[in-house]
């Protein structure tokens, strides 16, 4: 019996419609479940791309103690001077630093007022000659129980400490989008199967008179392909909202310096609504399969 097109849209639509709250249980929850796992993508690329360069940055800084006296703070200047492995060295008194600490806070004033230029440490900002972190660390480590030495920071750590907490939470981001799409498939399957069972008989009368399985699969098939696809396409626009609502409140603030840098391009928006589509209408087309091949077997 040949397949028909008019057919399965009417077959179609009207199994959409004679089900319509379970229909709408299974779009909704497709889409939300689509939406974390776009998003999920475009701040992944974000990380990765903001703390790339970040995590390559061999810089390393001594603080001192802000009381630390002066033959102290010029006794470190000499060791770092005289080692080997430091290529240049920048110093930041109180002054200097209390004038860096306004330009990061000048947003905030009030906060700028309450403190004082004495509060805030004295540093030192090298470059070291190698660019292995681990001969930085080492080479940190010899400065941190020189006297009046407050902590040793490096730049790559600090990035790396940073990507990995944000790593960690854009993982569970993506698990429980997962864990959704999942739901969304038994969901599926289950408003198939309720289709299914009201029409049980017209199904046995359509075998009876030579229906093919296929003939008899292929709108049921199609009706949970458009649910997955309609979850996907609200998923879709959830994600493009996402991205404009990140850019319009995030990127390039002032006061947002962390979350500014989480950025990504066009082209990974248009990847991440091509795969939000595509795993709509493949979730929808194996939840209504494997309900529909439980009833009718070849």
């Amino acid at each position: 019996m040949a397949i028909r097109l008019d057919y399965v849209v009417k077959e179609t639509g009207s199994n959409l419609v004679r089900n319509i709250t379970l229909t709408l249980a299974s779009v909704l929850t497709v889409a939300i479940a689509l939406a974390f796992v776009g998003v999920s993508h475009l701040i992944g690329v974000g990380i990765e791309g903001s703390f790339g360069g970040l995590q390559s940055d061999v810089r390393m800084f001594v603080y001192m103690n802000p009381t630390a006296s002066a033959e102290q703070i010029e006794s470190v200047r000499k060791a770092l001077e005289e080692s080997p492995q430091v290529d240049s060295i920048v110093f930041l008194d109180q002054t200097e630093t209390y004038k860096e600490f306004k330009r990061l806070f000048k947003d905030q004033p009030d906060f700028v007022e309450s403190i004082n230029p004495e509060e805030l440490p004295q540093s030192f900002r090298i470059k070291p000659k190698s660019t292995d972190t681990e001969v930085v660390s080492a080479v940190g480590k010899e400065f941190e129980d020189l006297p009046g030495v407050y902590k040793v920071e490096y730049a790559s750590k600090l990035a790396s400490d940073i990507k990995r907490s944000l790593d960690t939470l854009n993982g569970w981001i993506t698990k429980f989008g997962f864990a959704l799409i999942a739901v969304s498939v038994m969901l599926i399957f289950n408003t198939i199967r309720t289709a299914v069972f009201a029409r049980r008989r017209e199904i046995e009368v359509m075998r009876l008179v030579g229906a093919s399985n296929w003939f008899i699969r292929l709108p049921f098939i199609v009706e949970g392909m458009v649910q997955g696809l309609i979850g996907a396409i609200i998923a879709a626009g959830l994600t493009w909202s996402f991205d404009v609502l990140w850019h319009r409140n995030f990127v390039n603030q002032r006061g947002l310096d962390l979350l500014n840098n989480i950025t990504w391009e066009t082209g990974n928006l248009i990847f991440a609504v091509v795969m939000v589509l595509t795993v709509g209408a493949v979730a929808g087309a194996i939840g209504s399969g494997v309900a529909v091949g439980r009833y009718l077997r070849a």
